[in-house]
């Protein structure tokens, strides 16, 4: 029987879960559905992988990425998935697309390298260090931005930029660092009287986004292979956010070309499953941002249907949801597409 690798976290877990606070997806369930499809599912820590004695290459291997404070274990798993890579393992899914994940720098760049026409009205500015940006202020003066951190979700690290002011205060705010060896080069400088070039305090990298004007929220859409789901996000009252708002609709009408739209983004990478955060203004259609792997479930747990493209229209099926079903769905289809071996 075929197998598929499934790396699983610190905690033995696999992908998050709406089902309680900290639940995972059932790895049992999950285990069944993949041997349903005529795999074998092997469960392994990250922990567990010793790339010395064991040889992945050519082999599928299913992992995730973390949220954890601090990105501290991410960075761990970072270091064996790319080892992986490295080794030749097949990854489920690609390496960018974990790069990607709580790094919004690096999603950008993906925006900017893909082929997908539909998603560059978007473009935007990218800086590693606060001075940096400082020296491409009088480039931004005539347009209104959306700040957002790179690392942060869930609306944290995001601010409006209108007014000098605000283009000022917020980017310092959320690139700031400290080294204390800048201390010791001041005293160098003060004792040799020579000026040195001093390590920047604002190191944390950052993005902007142009401002959309008049969008009072986003749609959210989980896609599943040929599924997609569809939630609408109002913005937070007051508030140009719909990013944890919890101000949700399943029910809205969603307008004429999302679905297609969704379809294009979505087949223009190469991924099982993709969640995307659409703004919509008029006939345009604005990709916010977009994940592979390890994005929020509240969209498909929470829904009792799904959209599905038939004969050539979009049908809404109603249909309980199974997250390790899908999830096992949409993976067998990644491999079919890939050369499955």
């Amino acid at each position: 029987m075929k197998k598929v690798f499934l790396l699983t976290d610190y905690r033995g877990q696999f992908y998050s879960s709406t089902k309680h606070r900290g639940a995972s997806v059932d790895i049992d369930k999950l285990t069944a559905e993949f041997l349903k499809a005529g795999f074998e599912l092997v469960v392994r820590p990250f922990s567990g992988v010793n790339l010395r004695e064991q040889n992945y290459k050519n082999e599928w291997v299913l992992y995730q990425s973390s949220e954890d404070p601090g990105l501290f274990f991410r960075s761990y798993v970072e270091d064996i998935v790319f080892g992986l890579l490295v080794q030749g393992a097949k990854l489920i899914p690609s390496f960018e697309y974990f790069k990607a994940h709580h790094n919004k720098h690096f999603m950008e760049i993906l925006r900017d390298l893909c082929g997908i026409s539909e998603i560059k009205n978007i473009e935007a500015r990218r800086y590693g260090t606060f001075e940096e940006y400082q020296k491409d202020l009088s480039n931004l003066k005539e347009r209104t931005y959306i700040l957002k951190s790179s690392e942060t979700s869930k609306s944290k690290g995001v601010f409006l930029l209108r007014t000098l002011k605000d283009k000022l205060k917020f980017p310092e705010r959320v690139s700031r660092t400290f080294s204390l060896k800048n201390w010791s080069y001041l005293l160098e400088e003060i004792k040799t009287g020579k000026k040195l070039l001093k390590i920047s305090n604002h190191r944390k990298k950052f993005i902007l986004q142009p401002f959309i004007e008049d969008i009072k929220g986003d749609y959210r859409i989980v896609v599943y292979n040929d599924k997609y789901y569809v939630l609408y996000r109002e913005n937070r009252r007051n508030d140009f956010r719909a990013s944890g708002s919890m101000l949700f609709n399943y029910d809205v009408v969603i307008p004429d070309g999302l679905l297609d739209y969704a379809k294009k983004v979505f087949s223009g990478f190469n991924a099982p499953f993709m969640a995307l955060d659409v703004g919509v203004k008029g006939n345009d259609f604005f990709l916010f941002e977009f994940q592979f792997l390890s994005f929020g479930q509240y969209t498909i747990e929470k829904s009792s249907f799904f959209y599905s493209l038939e004969n050539g229209g979009w049908k809404k099926v109603f249909e309980k949801p199974n997250l390790e079903r899908e999830i096992a769905a949409s993976v067998v289809a990644f491999m079919d597409r890939n050369g499955n071996k």
